[in-house]
């Protein structure tokens, strides 16, 4: 039986405890609140792999514990709230098998997308765009919004990068950027400090460019993308679990649908049961590697710094 140590006692935390129990792993829980440094090692010493589910601002922290004790690692996403100490996780990490917990890449659809625009049948990406929104009191109906971590950006919150999946999937899809343009505010009346609206221009390395826009502001749930390639159009809405293919004057074409039985849930779990795989087998792939995380990472941070300067930045290439 795999021996998992989860770190966060959190929602998050708590989603992905439940989810190893049903995968049959053997699990223990350590809370930052309730626990101290003692048991936190002996916790580490005593597992096969942690899930690092904390508040974003102690991700890098925790990880480094369990990667100079060899053990494998999934990290929530965003990566980290800064740089300190990414690169030392970087290298202390390489030899052991790290996955940052950008799980929408695990959905049917998006699946389906990365390999069909990995096969290159429609011809070269051109351009992008992706978004993503919901009030963060109806995102978080059972807490007090104003006390989670998503609503202050020290510890890691607000729009751009509580809810970096988008980022992460154009990255994904798309390929690594070269370069990002942000503008961060706050719109809404929620009592937050961070911002609640997000709006970033995105340039890839292999040329095409596109916008991602995140909010905590949207009276109504909506999450959605398109690849816009050389020879069709590929739109994605969550809502209706459905992945459409548009070519020249044609009526869309449905390429792609999720099971009636599908649930978001389901991410997660396929998140976890493939972290499981890999502790057991190290040569199968990351579903979102360390560097990808890193990569992510880059572009938020550069985006706050585009969003003071009013100016592009250009990014760096982490990918090993």
């Amino acid at each position: 039986m795999i021996k998992i140590l989860v770190c966060g006692s959190g929602s998050i935390g708590q989603k992905h405890a439940q989810n190893l129990i049903d995968l049959d792993a053997d699990v223990n829980i350590w809370s930052a609140r309730k626990d101290n440094e003692v048991t936190l090692n002996q916790y580490l010493d005593w597992c096969d792999g942690a899930v690092i589910a904390t508040s974003t601002d102690n991700h890098i922290k925790l990880a480094r514990k369990a990667a100079i004790k060899q053990k494998a690692i999934y990290l929530e996403k965003p990566l980290s709230s800064d740089y300190d100490g990414v690169d030392n996780l970087l290298k202390e990490a390489v030899n052991i098998v790290t996955e940052v917990g950008c799980q929408m890449r695990q959905h049917p659809n998006l699946k389906f997308l990365h390999e069909r625009l990995q096969s290159g049948e429609d011809g070269k990406i051109l351009a992008f765009q992706a978004w993503v929104g919901q009030r963060l009191d109806q995102w978080r109906p059972n807490t007090d919004y104003r006390k989670s971590y998503s609503a202050d950006a020290r510890r890691g919150g607000g729009a751009l990068f509580d809810l970096v999946h988008e980022i992460d999937l154009m990255t994904w899809l798309v390929g690594s950027m070269q370069s990002v343009y942000a503008d961060l505010r706050h719109n809404s009346d929620l009592e937050m400090q961070a911002d609640d609206l997000a709006n970033l221009i995105l340039v890839a390395n292999n040329g095409a460019a596109g916008s991602v826009q995140l909010d905590m502001l949207s009276p109504a749930y909506r999450r959605g993308l398109q690849i816009i390639c050389a020879k069709a159009i590929y739109k994605w809405d969550m809502k209706e679990g459905a992945l459409w293919r548009l070519e020249g004057n044609n009526p869309p074409v449905c390429i792609n649908r999720i099971a009636d039985d599908y649930v978001p849930a389901n991410m997660l779990f396929d998140a976890m049961d493939n972290f499981l795989n890999r502790i057991k087998n190290p040569r199968l792939p990351a579903c979102c590697s360390l560097e990808d995380g890193a990569h992510d990472l880059q572009i938020l941070l550069e985006a706050r710094i585009s969003n003071e300067t009013g100016a592009k930045r250009m990014l760096e290439d982490y990918q090993r």
